[in-house]
């Protein structure tokens, strides 16, 4: 029995540790999805620039780029959340990264708009 509530609490603390993300963290997240999403279509107006996702194809609508990460975002969130695991770190991370995707996608956009022909 004694072993048993110290298991218990160990998995109380355990998670009382997790710094849980925050609403702006996911409000940025959502945000940079729509910047990838129009950074990506403004680059693709140019006859040099493909998408590289396999999913979505080489010149995607941003109608078929919006769905696809619906589909595919909203799922992982919700386990993610479901199981506990989506913390404060977790959060940081993902959207540093999009944050890159959305700058390297003006970067290709800047190139293509000096060295391409737009569509």
């Amino acid at each position: 029995m004694i072993e048993y509530k110290l298991r218990e609490n160990q998995k109380r603390l355990q998670f009382s540790l997790v710094e849980q993300y925050t609403d702006a963290q996911f409000y940025t997240f959502v945000a940079l999805q729509f910047a990838d999403i129009y950074t990506t279509y403004r680059g693709l107006q140019y006859n040099c620039v493909r998408e590289l996702n396999p999913i979505i194809g080489d010149e995607p609508s941003v109608m078929k780029m919006f769905t696809v990460k619906t589909l595919v975002l909203t799922p992982a969130f919700q386990a993610d959340i479901n199981r506990e695991v989506l913390t404060r770190q977790t959060m940081r991370n993902m959207n540093m990264l999009m944050g890159m995707v959305v700058i390297n996608n003006n970067a290709i956009r800047n190139r293509a708009k000096r060295d391409c022909i737009k569509k």
